[in-house]
């Protein structure tokens, strides 16, 4: 990965990475971890597992990649890989609630519900599992979901803050304002060609006065599409994949794109008209915009973090991108000698 996940990736990285070393045991002591000082204790770890064990659509979705084991060897005990992936996310929680704090970055109400949305949107199961993005979220118990809404949120404050700007309303206002080709949302129609011969010979054909939804009912091989004249809706410009976000954004009304290879087909798109975004859609599309330079910091900012482990959960990994909690390959944990694990460092609240 580029960058510390968003958050869906955060937790889809227990999906990968949570295979390693499934039959060592974890017991818990006082302290899991200890980030610039904080300490994420033992029960805290344990409540996450637990958090995440009990949710049937989460467990499912992560169970659904055939490679993740969650027990451990012994009863009442996880998987140390699993452990530790846990708690690299709290870590990661954690050391990313610092740095909002100390930047003092301006975090309304109004973020919440934003937030609680792109969660329930990331973490939407496969339709192998039941349920839907709202209902798993639904199922952590409260101080979890405060957990992962807090995560989001910070996200998207330092992302604004990385844009110049934040969402004190003015100043959010006002970089709607210049961004505005970019923060709307695009009514588009495309014509999808298997050649660029073709693309740009139904190219000319509308520079030269011919309707472009009767070229798309005729010569499309978009079949979701082509029937409706092309058209494939209004979505905000930050939705569409690369490149074709970049190409939608610099198209004025009415405007028609060169051939744009995408996969392996040739577009032609269409802007047929800009409507305003939301402020849930403009906080989306900053977050999309700003994906470059949060890919830089987030990394970074983890990697300069102060984290102690207990040597029981394994080590800090700062050179695993992003860093991680790396865990012990050799005995079941509960045989690791050391007695000082149980004390920890002096920490902060």
């Amino acid at each position: 990965m580029k960058r510390l996940p968003a958050l869906a990736a955060l937790l889809a990285a227990i999906l990968v990475l949570a295979s390693a070393l499934s039959g060592c045991n974890v017991q818990l002591a006082p302290y899991a971890a200890v980030v610039n000082g904080s300490v994420i204790s033992q029960q805290q770890l344990r409540n996450a597992l637990s958090a995440i064990m009990q949710n049937a659509s989460y467990k499912c979705a992560i169970e659904s990649s055939g490679t993740t084991q969650f027990k451990g060897a012994g009863d009442d005990t996880y998987s140390a890989a699993f452990t530790a992936e846990v708690l690299s996310i709290l870590i990661q929680d954690k050391a990313t609630r610092q740095e909002a704090v100390r930047m003092r970055l301006f975090e309304p109400p109004s973020l919440g519900p934003v937030a609680l949305g792109q969660l329930q949107q990331a973490t939407t199961p496969p339709s192998t599992c039941p349920g839907s993005g709202a209902s798993l979220v639904a199922a952590f118990p409260a101080w979890y979901r405060a957990v992962l809404l807090s995560f989001q949120v910070d996200e998207d404050a330092i992302a604004a803050h990385l844009a110049g700007t934040s969402f004190r309303p003015a100043m959010f206002a006002s970089y709607v304002a210049r961004h505005h080709s970019e923060m709307s949302v695009a009514c588009v129609s495309v014509i999808e060609t298997s050649t660029k011969a073709t693309a740009s010979s139904l190219h000319d054909q509308i520079l030269h006065g011919a309707s472009f939804a009767a070229l798309a009912r005729a010569h499309s091989i978009n079949t979701a599409t082509a029937s409706q004249g092309g058209a494939i809706g209004c979505v905000p410009d930050s939705e569409f994949n690369p490149p074709l976000n970049t190409v939608i954004a610099r198209l004025a009304v009415g405007g028609v794109s060169e051939p744009v290879s995408f996969s392996s087909d040739w577009l032609l798109l269409l802007v047929t008209s800009r409507q305003t975004q939301t402020y849930s859609q403009n906080v989306s599309s900053l977050l999309g915009q700003e994906q470059g330079a949060i890919g830089t910091f987030f990394p970074r900012l983890v990697r300069s973090a102060n984290v102690v482990i207990d040597p029981q959960f394994g080590t800090w990994d700062t050179k695993a991108s992003p860093p991680r909690v790396q865990a012990n390959a050799g005995p079941p944990a509960a045989v690791v000698p050391n007695p000082g694990a149980n004390t920890g460092p002096a920490a902060s609240s």
